[in-house]
């Protein structure tokens, strides 16, 4: 039986839920998805790719949401200091954060700047401990993951420094896209770290996502 557009793109929308839950649950989902559409859909509607975006983000859990939160931020803080060394800004006052520029600039800037600063501040150790507790880092099995977490957070904070230091220097501070290119590739990473089992009962019931 040949696959139809519908069901590909209901299968690419499915990729919202983490690996774990597509296994268990994905065809069942998709099954009735395809059987209340009607014939000749091409799209999904709007309702049902909302249903399956929505769901898969309330799956993945506040653990990820946190995670992928503290890796918004420090992007945003990458490039923040990469647009405040294209501009005129070098002379303006270096607070404590390190950051050059970071009194200066438009206001709607200064104020994602400063909501990044202070969630990357705010979030490494409830991301760290929300990880460990997620992934069950206390069971024998799950030592790997729970040192990859770790790997995961310490590479986070070493983006950070790296990004300080280098927004010192003089002239455009062009290290700092690629790593903001890092900060979403550890982003994948924790994301994968994450999604590897269930959460047990982080897992929302069958029933419950056909009433959904």
């Amino acid at each position: 039986m040949s696959v139809t557009r519908l069901e590909q793109r209901c299968r690419w929308l499915l990729r919202a839920y983490p690996a774990w839950y597509r296994r268990e649950r994905g065809e069942e989902v998709l099954d009735t998805l395809l059987e209340a559409s009607p014939p000749g859909r091409k799209w999904p509607s709007f309702r049902d790719a909302r249903a399956l975006v929505t769901g898969g983000l309330r799956v993945r859990g506040w653990t990820w949401a946190l995670s992928m939160l503290w890796v918004g931020a420090g992007a945003v803080i990458t490039g923040y200091i990469f647009y405040a060394t294209t501009n005129p800004f070098e002379s303006a006052d270096i607070d404590g954060t390190g950051i050059i520029g970071f009194s200066a600039g438009p206001a709607a800037v200064q104020i994602a700047a400063v909501l990044a600063l202070i969630a990357w501040l705010a979030l490494p150790p409830p991301v760290l401990i929300a990880g460990f507790i997620m992934i069950r880092g206390r069971r024998r099995g799950n030592w790997l993951r729970a040192a990859a977490w770790a790997g995961a957070w310490i590479a986070g904070a070493g983006l950070l420094a790296l990004a300080r230091a280098w927004g010192y220097s003089s002239g455009v501070s062009w290290g700092q896209l690629p790593i903001c290119a890092a900060w979403l590739v550890l982003g994948a990473v924790m994301t994968c770290i994450l999604a590897a089992s269930a959460p047990g009962s982080d897992a929302p019931s069958t029933s419950s996502q056909r009433q959904s």
